[in-house]
């Protein structure tokens, strides 16, 4: 089957793909990216347009792949065609992809001035061989019993709800230490939503030296935050107390601070950077009550870089970071909707491209989620995930795009987590499969 009987095939499953991710597009990357490749049956465009089909029936086998098409080549030709395009058209692909979708929005979609970026991050699943093992293995026990499990950390437009870029790394490392590289490459002005992990003088200096603001939540049983006025403050970093230093009051339980700057410097922090990064940092602390049923937390106390309390009440500061709480709906539409959970390859760099088409899938989706969302005049949030992906997946060429199911203003209602669905009464694996297979003594049944 030749090249062009592959990309009309590729055109008959979905059409689409060429409007989004065009083959100029895929070769233009793969020109940035170094990479040189020869006239053949799967090329660079080819491959990573049926890879893409491939996410979109469920991540389903290789094997699948030669049916949806009726190709006339074998799985470890496709499997061949995906290893030789490089790690980096992959993730330049996503990121691509992503940055593309955030300049669909308008220009009223911003909230006051700024774009939203929420971070966070999961874990994923991956078959057993001993390259995964030996990169994703995270606690000690018996090799064979365990699967691999890997971490992936996230950013995300709160808006359009595109994927920026997502790292994947062991579960050893601190979310944080694999935010470094993704830094770079947001935008000045920015306002990072983040939850109590990322909340240090160390991370918020390093987004203020490039510009961005952060809106993060305060976890109160590892740092003091007292907002009586003209409080006194520890004067060195060993004597106990409140280490922040009081400024102004904006308001009740409103109030401006400086953060102290840690002594040490972290090994995920270059010597230059952290140079950089002022002795203290001046912030804003606020804290609310949430009388809303249905939510857990009661009080929540809140350090934004955001020191303008007229251009920033409490209560917008509150509501946004009320709408972080979609970037764990955006991954668990990666991980349960498009079935993100558990990886088919067997490499760690096939892992990682596999992570990358996930996430160009993802953007995908959010650009149809996008123009139903502006046709039907609803907030994109709104409209079907699960609906999106089945159009993009099943809709014909050319077809025109049909009114999405919308979703109703949902509220949290007050109730236990419990399964419903019983477990199945098997014994939890021990020891590797293989020796149990035939257990020296055993009886066994002469027919």
């Amino acid at each position: 089957m030749g090249t062009g009987s592959i990309a009309r095939a590729v055109r008959d499953i979905k059409d689409d793909l060429f409007a989004t991710v065009s083959p100029d597009l895929i070769l233009d990357i793969c020109i940035a990216e170094g990479h040189r490749w020869r006239n053949r049956v799967l090329g660079p465009v080819e491959t990573l347009h049926l890879f893409i089909v491939q996410v979109l029936h469920g991540n389903t086998s290789c094997a699948h792949v030669r049916v949806l098409g009726r190709f006339g080549f074998s799985r470890a030709t496709y499997c061949a065609a995906r290893g030789r395009i490089p790690l980096g058209v992959y993730r330049a692909l996503l990121r691509s992809t992503g940055q593309e979708l955030t300049e669909h929005r308008h220009r009223q979609s911003l909230w006051r001035g700024h774009r939203l970026i929420g971070i966070d991050g999961s874990s994923f699943s991956m078959p057993w061989t001993e390259e995964l093992w030996n990169r994703y293995h995270w606690r000690v026990c018996d090799m064979g019993i365990e699967f691999p499990v890997a971490r992936i950390v996230a950013i995300f437009d709160l808006v359009t709800g595109a994927l920026l870029d997502m790292i994947p790394a062991t579960m050893r490392d601190h979310e944080v230490v694999t935010t470094q590289p993704m830094l770079d490459e947001l935008c000045r002005d920015d306002v990072v939503v983040a939850d109590r992990l990322y909340c240090s003088a160390n991370f918020i200096g390093q987004l203020a030296i490039r510009g961005i603001h952060a809106v993060i939540r305060v976890p109160v049983k590892s740092r003091q935050v007292n907002f009586k006025p003209h409080r006194p403050h520890a004067k060195h970093h060993h004597w106990r107390g409140i280490q922040s230093r009081w400024i102004r009051r904006n308001g009740r339980q409103d109030q401006v601070v400086e953060w102290r700057k840690p002594l040490r410097r972290p090994q995920h922090i270059s010597g230059a950077e952290w140079s950089r990064i002022p002795e203290w940092i001046e912030v804003r602390e606020l804290r609310y009550r949430v009388v809303r049923r249905g939510f857990r937390s009661r009080e929540v106390t809140l350090v934004t870089t955001l020191l303008d309390a007229d251009a920033y009440p409490k209560g917008a500061i509150a509501t946004l970071y009320g709408d972080r709480w979609q970037v764990e709906t955006n991954i668990r539409h990666l991980k349960t909707t498009m079935k993100m959970d558990v990886m088919r390859s067997k490499s760690v760099e096939g892992v990682q491209r596999e992570l990358a088409i996930f996430g160009v899938v993802y953007n995908l989706v959010r650009r149809v989620m996008l123009e139903s969302a502006i046709a039907e005049g609803v907030h994109a949030d709104r409209v079907s995930f699960i609906d999106a992906l089945r159009w993009v997946m099943l809709g014909c060429p050319g077809e025109i795009l049909v009114p999405l199911a919308i979703n109703p203003r949902r509220q949290r209602t007050p109730a236990p987590r419990m399964k419903r669905r019983r477990r199945k009464a098997y014994m939890k694996m021990r020891y590797a499969r293989a020796p149990q297979r035939e257990t020296p003594g055993e009886p066994r049944l002469i027919l």
